[in-house]
């Protein structure tokens, strides 16, 4: 028998019963996505804080390796200005040096450092130490309950200040051997304390740096 028009079906839309499915397979995706979503957030502060916290140590490491084997102040001879007489104090802590670099950044001064360069292809080899001090300062600059470290580069008047550690939980401690002054150390150690930020309870973990010093 032919059907009629009047008598053909409609199959378009959706039982109550597949949209009970469908609501309910919905749901069980959703909660399992949500718990990949916020594991995945969670990863990523957490790498992204380890990122941070390595690369600070690695601008500290490196700048305090360069500026410590750098030390030696040098005296000269007034008859013989270009004649070098070694050993004058080239550490002060929580002092600036005695050009002044680090006092006029804002923050506590943590340490300061000189030494005299040799210039490299200098006419008169025995002559080659440029009489004008190089001078670094490391200095902490607090906001609320945590501390950055800076450099500062002083040269010729120039200012060069680069943030080198964030987070810090304390004023970093620095620590020479055997001293820190008059005599020249033979190393150099700073310890700093930073918080760890993927663990809002954390008190902080503490790495030491240690550099040694290189000129006689």
């Amino acid at each position: 028998m032919r059907l009629m028009p009047g008598d053909a079906r409609n199959d378009d839309g959706f039982t109550l019963m597949e949209v009970v499915m469908s609501v309910a397979i919905l749901g069980i995706v959703t909660v399992a996505l949500t718990g990949v979503v916020l594991q995945h957030l969670k990863v990523s502060r957490s790498t992204q804080t380890r990122l941070s916290e390595s690369t600070d140590q690695q601008f500290v490491s490196a700048y305090w390796q360069q500026d410590v084997s750098s030390l030696g102040r040098r005296g000269f001879d007034a008859a013989d200005p270009a004649d070098p007489v070694p050993t004058k104090q080239s550490v002060w802590l929580d002092a600036a040096a005695p050009d002044g670099c680090g006092s006029s950044v804002s923050g506590d001064v943590v340490v300061s450092f000189a030494w005299n360069e040799y210039v490299v292809g200098a006419t008169n080899p025995d002559n080659g130490w440029d009489t004008t001090s190089q001078e670094v300062a490391y200095v902490t600059d607090q906001t609320g309950s945590q501390w950055t470290l800076v450099r500062v580069r002083c040269d010729a008047g120039a200012v060069d200040r680069h943030i080198v550690a964030h987070n810090l939980v304390q004023k970093p401690e620095v620590a020479c051997d055997p001293s820190c002054g008059p005599a020249l150390p033979r190393t150099v150690s700073i310890t700093l304390k930073v918080k760890d930020l993927s663990g809002p309870t954390s008190t902080g973990y503490t790495t030491i740096l240690t550099a040694d010093r290189r000129q006689g």
